[in-house]
Parts: structure tokens; sequence; C-alpha cells
């Protein structure tokens, strides 16, 4: 294989390409029985709950790039050194900057995977949060995007980095990266724009990633294609937003994640992920005693579900090795990946530019640099990186396990049925779990060692509490799954990894599933995300004790308002069965220990560089008040804003506040430069719960937010501190 190679490919070739290459057509099998189509665990084989990395030093890790003293604070506490040595590569290579000379891009956005997950480095003063950035931090963001400067600069030709903190005049700062495509609704087809025939016609126009930090200077960052310049849009439709082809232009923003947990995510029976489904219906409903089912004629909780079922790779491809398993998707934005690798080859090949056997192609060229002088790949036609780079990343991340939980929800958990005070810390965590839907004693039997009892427990094995699971969020934010073999097992990997993620109890905090997200058509038809919208807020008064919380208080912030629609019509190169308006529930793991930025494109960010001057804002709703302002100052403005975003806002009431940036979040005159929310706005944004819009573009969360709204700002605050807890 020696001589497909470029001069100097980056990896250590231990193993050898030729025995990993081999390795992975074992994996993938036919295509069809291949080992990430997980059992389920046989009878009598018992489970253990999963390691938990102690929570004061969990991400805690030293400058980049990254190594093998860092791996303590990162991966399963009982791994050897000889199974952490294994894993050096890989954490070597993700948090290393590489350079062209080495074969990195030239077409590129990161200089190593590291620069999409550096969050951590812009959290605000917070002694939960951590501060060093690894691969369990996310894509950071201090301002929303501005497409007006990051789509096309006019002076070049090119587009622009967003790496400037001013959203308004110039292009804001983050690091979550823009993809763009065309989206045929009538056929459910997405042209990425990339040249490969999958409808449409298919122009080779730089899709469907925009890259915007080459690895050489000489070449220019991608502009997004002009619409007169795409053969799928001539003659749009200035209602439905359609060409005469039936296409419309999508542009989403996409964060990276916090890759925790992902090992025993990827160990999860298949049939335990399908058995959640209910499509069409909620018929899985759960008893709630908040429940109101006339509001929304539901029958129980509205929640439906359904996997995104991933099409079998070919024979050609498997043999090849630039295939990824089919089956039930676990990961990414709306489980469009079944197994971690597809994504790990992603983030080599599409944001920093290696070619592998995983992805013999080039990320492709845009118009932008085509002929440009001295904009020339070093390595064309060329292998840049050896398999044991990304297979040694595969498992560094299949190792890195959750933090240990907050002191405080472990002495719950240590004694889950004693009663406690309702003000005091475990009194309020208690509650805020019990809220959330979780049966504490069936959690705590699977998550703290020896509790289990030997003959079983008689409860609910995902620890939710059905005979009433309150507001709910458990229905969809599932709190354990169990693992089966993990696929590793049958591998060479399987003495690194195996031990450690095989038939465990895991507090993933996800079904893994697709469901409905909240959507405004406006916004999601659009042929570029929204401008920034600056909106003054008054930050309110909060039953909060994050820091920074009580000072702000009666303050006005110019904040950048959320948009509040999440859906939108760009996919990657597997769609499979899902569609734009559905997104795969998020785990939940770590989110009190890393913190902001949350949702799919980072947009509920809080960082110390804007904290003060433009931080997010959007408005919430409790039993006392009904689209309040919310300022993101804390972390726990930060998730209270997370949850108001799983659906739209509720129509204003004689409960809104007379106060600034209260009221249903309608943008002056009902527009922002490109997008018009038509002549009644709030019907769109905040739709009357009776509405025809509200039954059509309202999420599968409808009625547990609903629930969730209706709860007094006590029970609410009580929900945050136990999601802190996590």
């Amino acid at each position: 294989m020696a001589g497909i190679f470029s001069s100097a490919p980056i990896g250590s070739n231990v193993p050898d390409d030729a025995t990993l290459l081999a390795q992975r057509q074992t994996e993938l099998g036919n295509g069809i029985n291949n080992v990430f189509d997980v059992a389920e665990p046989a009878p009598g084989i018992a489970l253990a709950p999963a390691e938990r990395v102690p929570r004061q030093k969990f991400g805690v890790v030293g400058a980049f790039p990254l190594g093998l003293k860092d791996l303590d604070a990162l991966v399963y506490p009982s791994a050897t050194r000889t199974q952490k040595e294994a894993l050096v590569e890989g954490i070597q290579f993700f948090t290393t900057p590489h350079l062209a000379v080495e074969g990195a891009g030239p077409i590129a956005n990161q200089q190593m995977c590291l620069g999409c997950h550096l969050s951590s480095a812009e959290a605000t003063p917070n002694s939960r949060v951590v501060r060093d950035v690894s691969n369990v931090s996310r894509a950071a963001r201090s301002t929303p995007t501005n497409f007006k400067f990051t789509a096309l600069d006019p002076a070049t030709g090119g587009g622009r980095p967003a790496d400037n903190l001013d959203a308004i005049n110039n292009t804001g700062r983050t690091a979550a990266f823009t993809t763009f495509g065309d989206y045929n609704p009538a056929q459910n087809i997405f042209d990425p724009l990339d040249g490969v025939a999958r409808g449409g016609l298919s122009p080779r126009l730089g899709g469907f990633v925009q890259h915007t930090r080459f690895s050489l200077p000489e070449c220019l960052p991608e502009r997004i294609p002009t619409i007169a310049e795409d053969p799928n849009l001539p003659n749009i439709d200035p209602v439905t937003k359609l060409s005469s082809l039936g296409f419309r232009r999508g542009v989403v923003e996409f964060a990276g994640p916090p890759y925790i947990g992902r090992g025993l995510m990827e160990a999860i029976p298949s049939n335990d992920i399908r058995r959640f489904e209910d499509e069409g219906s909620d018929s899985q409903s759960i008893a709630s005693s908040l429940n109101n089912a006339g509001i929304f004629a539901c029958t129980g909780d509205c929640i439906t579900g359904k996997t995104n079922t991933i099409p079998t790779p070919s024979g050609t491809a498997i043999s090849a090795g630039s295939a990824f398993t089919g089956g039930v998707g676990r990961f990414g934005l709306r489980a469009n990946g079944a197994e971690i690798l597809q994504f790990v080859a992603g983030g080599l090949q599409g944001e920093v530019g290696f070619t592998s056997i995983l992805n013999r192609n080039e990320p492709t060229d845009s118009p932008t640099n085509v002929g440009r002088p001295g904009c020339v790949d070093p390595y064309p036609n060329t292998l840049e990186s050896h398999l044991s780079v990304p297979l040694s990343e595969r498992n560094f991340l299949r190792m890195t396990a959750p933090p240990e939980f907050g002191d405080t929800l472990l002495a719950v958990l240590n004694n889950p049925t004693r009663s406690r005070s309702p003000q005091s810390p475990e009194g309020q965590v208690k509650r805020g779990a019990e809220l959330f839907g979780i049966d504490l004693v069936a959690f705590s039997n699977r998550m703290i060692p020896g509790r289990f009892p030997a003959g079983g427990d008689s409860r609910d094995p995902n620890a939710i509490n059905r005979t009433d699971s309150m507001v709910s969020c458990a229905s969809c934010h599932i709190p354990v799954q169990r693992t089966g073999q993990s696929p590793a097992a049958t591998t060479r990997d399987g003495a690194i990894v195996a031990q450690h993620l095989s038939y465990k109890w895991a507090p993933i905090f996800s079904d893994l599933l697709l469901h409905n997200v909240p959507q405004i058509d406006a916004e999601r038809w659009a042929s570029l995300p929204r401008d920034p919208l600056v909106v003054n807020r008054k930050y309110q008064p909060t039953l909060s004790r994050e820091q920074g919380a009580s000072t702000a208080v009666g303050r006005s912030f110019a904040t950048f308002d959320i948009p509040r629609n999440l859906a939108g019509d760009v996919f990657s190169n597997v769609q499979g069965t899902a569609f734009g308006d559905e997104f795969r529930t998020a785990p939940l793991m770590g989110l009190g220990r890393m913190g902001a930025p949350f949702l799919h494109d980072a947009r509920v960010y809080l960082s110390r560089l804007t904290v003060n001057s433009n931080p997010a804002g959007t408005v919430f709703t409790n039993s006392e008040v009904t689209n309040a302002p919310l300022v993101v100052r804390t972390l726990d403005d930060a998730i209270r804003a997370a949850i108001e975003l799983h659906d739209l806002p509720a129509p204003d009431n004689s409960r809104t506040p007379n106060v600034p940036g209260a009221g249903c979040p309608v943008p002056p005159g009902g527009a922002v430069g490109n997008i018009s929310y038509g002549s009644s706005p709030a019907d769109v944004i905040c739709p009357p719960y009776n509405s025809e819009v509200s039954r059509t573009h309202r999420s599968d969360a409808k009625e547990v937010i609903r629930r969730y709204r209706s709860l007094s700002p006590a029970d609410q605050q009580a929900m945050i501190e136990f999601l802190k807890e996590l």
C-alpha cells in the first residue's frame, strides 16, 4: 500500500493499514450482519454501573496537544496503562494542530479536531464548569453568525470565517461550521452541491460544507454559492421559496458536541432503541399527574419517535474500506450514523482535510479557489493518513467516560427514599429528578455499585417513573440504557475497550430516537439564516444561586435574540429516513460539568467574551409569568433557555410582564433582514395552542414543555439544579 500514500502520511501505521483494513471488513461483515447491530444481553448476564470519572477530575487536562498523562481525566478509571497507551495516537492527533506540509487541507475548517471543541476556554466564572479544552468540550460560540459577511465577501469573491466578535457590522464569532445545499420537499431529495448525482442537477459548487480556514494562505475562504449560480434554483416563488424545479436553498450551522459516553451509546442493543418507537402516535405515553390532554388533543404526552434507518453499504465500498455500517442510527444530529468511526472520518477529511482509506476524496473544491495561484494541494491523489490515526481516535472517543454525578445527587442516590427539606440542596435535586420523571430507587440501583438486588428490583429498567412521570422529560431523555456486548469485543480493539463498555447500566439520558422539533416556516425556508437581532431585555429575578444572577437583576442587556425555529433541510451524505424537522434526542451526560453552549448549532451560548456586552436572550414562562425576558448570563439561564427552545414560545396572556424584552419575541415590524414573518407574526412564532399552526409546527415536546411552563419558579429551579448534577 505504500505507493498510494503521500510522502509523509501521518500516523504510526501500527497496526499497518492492511491489517486495519481487514479489521474494518470483518466489522462490517456483509453490510447486514455486522458487529454494530448489537444484540440484547443473554438471560442471566449481570449488568454493572458504567464507571464514571471523579467529577472534579473530569476534563481537567493540560495544554494541547494532549497525551498519556491527560487520559486520567477523561477515560474509565479502571483502564490499564496498556489500554491508555493504545489511545495516545488518537488523543494526540485530535489535539495537535496540523499543517499543509503534513497533508492537512488545503480545504479545511480547522487545524485540528480540537478546533471544534474549544468552548471551555470561554467558560464564565463558575466552579462547576471545566475550563480546560478537550474532546469533552463543545464548539465555542461568542455571538450569532452574520451570514451577510460570512456567505460572501464582495471584495474577494470568497467567504469569511466567523472570527470577529462584532456580529452586527462583521461576521460574529463561532467554531460551529456552516453546511448548505438544495432541498426538494416534494421528493425529500437533498442535493449537497458536491457534483455527485443524488437528485437535482448536482452542480459542483463546493457543498455541503463551507470551508473557511484553509491550511494554505494563498487560498480564500469559500463562499456559499449564490442563488444565481445554482442551476437547481431558477424562478424562485416568493411565497414558497421553491424554484421551478422544486428546490430551495438550505443553510444550517452545526456545532461539535461533547464526546462523552459515545462507546456506551455504540453498545446499546439495537432492539432496545427500536422498542421506544411509536411514530405517528403517542402510544407509549407514560402516566403524569400534570397531564392536560385537552390542550393539544393528544391521548397522552404527545411524544412520538422513530429510529433513523441508515442504508446498508455496498459490497464494493466495504471491500475498499470506505463504507460505514447501516442499520439503527445513534450518532449525529439526526442519528445519521450507526457507528462512531463515521464521524471520526468526517472530521479527519471534512474539517481538517486529511484523506485516508476511509475517505480517499479531498473535500469538494468550490469555484472560489479553482485556478487560484498557490492554492494547490501539495499531495493530490494520495492518502495522507494511515488508518492507525482514525482507529486510535475511535477508541479514544469510545473510552471517554461520563463524569461522576454531583455530590448532591450522589447523596440523594445513596438514600433515595428519605424525605428532605424542599429548600435544602438535596431536597431541590430530589424534587427536580422526580419532576424530570425519574424513579430514583431504580436509578440508584443501576448507578450505585452494589445496589442492584441479586433477584432484580421489579422496577422500570430505564429508571422512568411509570406511575407518575410528572413533566416527563424522561420520556425522551431516557435516564438509563443498558449495553450489550460492545462492537469492539470481537476485534483487536476488544482488549482495549470492551470490558469498560459491555453489559453496563449507562446514564445516557437519551432514547436516540428522532422527534419533531419546533418550526417557523419563514426561518426554515430562508436562503440564509436570520440576521443577528439585538433586543434590549431586563434581567428578571429567579431563584438561581449562580454567580452573577442576583447582581444582574433589573439591569438591561443588549441581547442577541435566539431564533426559535430548529427545523432545517440540510443533511449529511447519509440522510437515512430523517426529515428536516426531526432531531435525535441529545444525550445529557456531563451537562452540568461542561456547561453551555447548547443546541445543535450552539445558539444558546454563554461566553466570557460577551456575557457583559451581548449575551444571548429569549423569553421564558412559568406559573407566574408568560414570556418574561430571559438573559443568558449564568449556567442556570442557559439551561432554562435550552429547555424553552424545545418548543415555540407560549402565546402571550395577562401574565406577560410589561418590561423591556418581554412578550412573544416578534422582531420589530415583523421582519429581520431577509426574513418576514407575515401579517400576523405572533401567530407563527407563539401560536395559540388551539390553532392549526400550533398543531403542525409545535414540537413533539409541546405537552412536556406546557407542563414545565405550568410549574412554579421553585419547581423549575429544582429541575435545573438536578440537571446541573449530571
